[in-house]
């Protein structure tokens, strides 16, 4: 039912990965001990310099290379009293890169875009009937053109953003109530297998006022989370020599329905989940991917240059380019 025909890759290709991945975790298992002490050394992790240069070695570069990052996965609707529903497809992809501050921070450039998919074929969809309502839907694609951070061994605040806080959720867990609000993030170390975990959460207002926006508003606020996991190696995580890791994770996300699906305030959320991988730019996805993006958003296939801010989001940029609804 999910199988994703939109991403298939060649066999040869999906060949390749796969023993590739047999061999590394074949190289794993003649090196327990080795994989103990790494576990051990660990401790670089626990540090907000350590921490930071370790997640943007796993999430990018900190070289300033460019590099890109491919996700696919689903999304489920949640309402009341109702059975959870498989609902639609994504794929999509980001390019980006980032640069080391003088106070040591990183400045990320990020773009992203990313297309909607039929359940059943992996077709990217551009009308769409909500089989929770009926509506006819014109479906949106993600197509974010400013998605810059600043990543920091000091956690901003982001609170400044919005009339209610949001950023790194509970300062990520090791560092709440900290005045001094050190960098740190929750990690897993498993043999040479390194995972580290950046969630977050939000409650903003909505762009989309109810009061004008009747049938494409959730309501006043928007109530978000977003939870990103990278999986890489330790070894190379520790290694200084080492700018770029290569990793592949998962993105998380509860929020509202996206306005396109014309569900006004009907109380419920969507839960997507999604497999992510690092690439080194468009020549690492699928053919038909590329294809569609040229034809669409042909601009995404470019790696920003501009540093600008505040970062979109996927309501405003609907606020921008749609009306509402009667």
């Amino acid at each position: 039912m999910f199988f994703n025909k939109f991403e298939h890759l060649t066999p040869h290709r999906r060949t390749f990965l796969i023993g590739a991945g047999i061999g590394a975790a074949a190289a794993m298992m003649g090196a327990p001990a080795e994989a103990a002490a790494l576990a051990g050394d660990g401790a670089v992790l626990d540090t907000p310099h350590g921490m930071l240069e370790t997640y943007v070695k796993f999430s990018g570069d900190t070289s300033g290379k460019n590099y890109g990052g491919w996700y696919s996965g689903h999304a489920f609707a949640w309402m009341p009293d109702k059975m959870i529903t498989p609902l639609i497809g994504f794929t999509g992809f980001g390019l980006g890169s980032d640069h080391r501050q003088p106070d040591g921070s990183f400045h990320h450039l990020w773009k992203e875009v990313g297309f909607y998919t039929d359940l059943k074929t992996g077709e990217v969809l551009e009308h769409w009937v909500n089989p929770l309502n009926g509506a006819a839907c014109e479906v949106m694609p993600i197509h974010n053109r400013s998605v810059n951070l600043v990543f920091s061994p000091k956690l901003m605040d982001y609170s400044a953003l919005a009339k209610v806080g949001g950023g790194i959720m509970g300062d990520n867990f090791a560092h709440e109530g900290d005045p001094a609000r050190p960098y740190g993030l929750p990690y897993t170390i498993i043999g040479d297998q390194l995972s580290v975990f950046a969630d977050s959460a939000g409650l903003v207002p909505n762009p989309l006022s109810p009061a004008v926006w009747k049938r494409e508003s959730s309501g006043k606020m928007l109530n978000v989370g977003e939870f990103y996991m990278l999986t890489g190696s330790l070894r190379q995580a520790l290694d200084p020599k080492i700018t770029n890791v290569p990793t592949t994770g998962a993105w998380d996300r509860l929020g509202p329905f996206l306005p396109w699906m014309l569900m006004g305030q009907a109380p419920g959320h969507l839960f997507y989940r999604s497999a992510t991988k690092k690439i080194t730019g468009p020549a690492d996805l699928p053919p038909k991917l590329v294809a569609y993006t040229q034809a669409r958003f042909p601009e995404f296939l470019q790696f920003p240059t501009d540093w600008k801010t505040p970062m979109e989001s996927s309501w405003e940029v609907y606020k921008q380019s749609h009306a509402p609804h009667a």
